[in-house]
């Protein structure tokens, strides 16, 4: 397994003090928020993402594994008109071929308040719905060289549509696209106190792992942490693991963190 952190914990003037952790542990990736990259229309802006990533690779050695936050900033709904899905499919496939253009094998689906289910839907029609938006963004994504990884979140973030991991594989399963995987969410796991017993025999489906709390808290120690190394350890797991904190005012949270998971993962 190889080791990231997501940039959204510090601000950009914290990079190198951050960056040097990430050398000492052993870190190989970046995750990235488009927008803490190029804060304006950053998917318009591919060829000055693709030279940050260049000069990231060159000067420090990092990749960048992932991707989130990407439909930040829309206020379009996944459910709601015509108009607005294809808006989003519209924009999705940008992200896709901004994370392409960096060499980013995966976007987390997050955005939970973008896809929450509108009252009085018709649950057929939202899943036949879903299906095909889920399957043309994940060929997409296939044909770039990428993938789209379903992150699935609970109530917690104001959502009703895909709040638990199983509900997220179930929705695999019925896309059925090459392109769109598993971004395994921690944080989810243990706010839903689910087991990783869930996760046997599904490993392969995963994309990408955020090592998280509810509320992109500082990390806990979690014997919930253990198994799952042990569970990707023996199903051949050789993706990334990331770290996934909220902006921290200490970063000594951050070395902490980045120490411990290296302990358990790396």
């Amino acid at each position: 397994m190889k080791l990231s952190i997501s940039n959204i914990a510090w601000l950009p003037e914290q990079d190198e003090q951050v960056f040097g952790w990430m050398k000492r542990y052993g870190y190989q990736g970046l995750e990235i928020a488009p927008t803490r990259i190029l804060p304006d229309a950053p998917y318009d802006r591919t060829e000055e993402a693709a030279q940050w990533a260049k000069q990231l690779k060159e000067t420090y050695g990092f990749s960048i594994p992932s991707m989130q936050s990407i439909w930040f900033g829309r206020t379009e709904r996944l459910f709601g008109s015509e108009q607005e899905q294809e808006t989003l499919k519209e924009y999705t496939k940008k992200a896709i071929r901004f994370a392409a253009a960096v060499h980013c094998g995966n976007l987390v689906f997050g955005c939970p308040r973008n896809r929450a289910l509108l009252e009085g839907q018709d649950t057929k029609t939202t899943a036949a719905a879903a299906k095909a938006f889920f399957y043309e963004i994940g060929e997409y994504a296939r044909h770039c060289g990428t993938t789209i990884g379903m992150e699935a979140n609970p109530p917690i973030y104001h959502t009703n549509y895909i709040n638990d991991t199983q509900a997220a594989l179930r929705l695999l399963k019925e896309t059925d696209s090459a392109g769109f995987c598993l971004n395994l969410d921690v944080g989810t796991m243990v706010s839903n106190q689910e087991e990783v017993a869930i996760l046997k025999k599904k490993v392969h489906k995963i994309s990408h792992v955020h090592i998280s709390e509810p509320y992109l808290a500082p990390l806990k120690v979690r014997m919930l942490h253990r198994d799952l190394a042990a569970c990707l350890r023996e199903e051949g797991y050789a993706g990334y693991v990331s770290i996934e904190m909220g902006r921290q005012e200490d970063l000594s949270a951050l070395e902490e963190a980045m120490e411990y998971i290296k302990e358990i993962f790396g």
